[in-house]
């Protein structure tokens, strides 16, 4: 990493200053470079990818999937926490500095948290992410742990399907209200179909909701229980039935 050589204003570009607006996608790795002191160079080597898919999303000439910005950020330590909600995320249509340094001191406080028990600086353990070529969309990040870990269908289709069940409607009513056809609905919702940000942030603004993002300190919880679950296949089955025993008995005795 590069330490000091970005600061907030240097890593949005020559001639554009910190509270510049900027769309969601550019934003948020924006303010991960920012925070972090690194390069888009450090950005790519890290995730996989090329700088110049980094400095297309800053420049806001290519609009990625949110799962594209997950992959990126993870990268350096950081992930995505999204929702769908009244209003958009102020610290993301304007790279803050309010938001850069947030993001930097929660970020250094768990450095420091983890440095002291030992442990890793925070991002994602080896082996624990789905492979990429590089190229948009990247898969989406897995939760879980074991035979039971899945992706949700990526950042859209969580999204598409809370704002639906928030709404109280089928798919054939939302895919009216939102001009994308039932089919297209239903392809969100299962994965098979990612829209970029922008026209993620469209879908939610016609059922008057806005992408509500924020960036944390990566939380390798999931990653970590389903390492060990593949190292130790037979101790993770055993756990399962274990907490499976245990809550049915809770269950009965509430």
């Amino acid at each position: 990493m590069a330490g000091d050589a970005v600061t907030a204003r240097g890593a949005l570009g020559a001639g554009r200053g910190v509270d510049a607006p900027v769309g969601t996608a550019a934003g948020l790795v924006l303010v991960a470079r920012a925070a972090l002191g690194v390069l888009p160079v450090e950005v790519a080597e890290a995730a996989g990818c090329e700088a110049e898919l980094v400095g297309a999303i800053e420049a806001g000439q290519f609009d990625p999937v949110l799962d594209t910005v997950e992959r990126l950020v993870n990268s350096v330590g950081l992930e995505v926490r999204a929702g769908a909600d009244g209003q958009p995320s102020a610290g993301f249509s304007m790279v803050c500095e309010s938001e850069v340094a947030r993001v930097r001191r929660a970020f250094a406080e768990l450095v420091e948290f983890r440095r002291g028990h030992g442990l890793r600086p925070p991002g994602p353990p080896l082996g624990a992410q789905p492979d990429w070529d590089g190229t948009d969309p990247a898969p989406p990040r897995l939760f879980g742990a074991g035979p039971t870990r899945r992706d949700g269908g990526g950042w859209a289709a969580i999204l598409v399907r809370s704002a639906r069940q928030r709404r109280g409607m089928g798919q054939a009513a939302f895919a009216a209200a939102t001009g994308l056809g039932r089919a297209g609905v239903a392809a969100i919702e299962s994965g098979a179909l990612r829209p970029p940000v922008k026209e993620l942030e469209r879908v939610l603004s016609a059922m008057g909701f806005g992408l509500r993002a924020r960036l944390e300190p990566y939380d390798d919880h999931d990653d970590g229980l389903h390492l060990r679950a593949l190292g130790d296949p037979g101790r993770y089955a055993r756990r399962m039935r274990n907490g499976q025993s245990a809550f049915a008995t809770a269950v009965v005795l509430d």
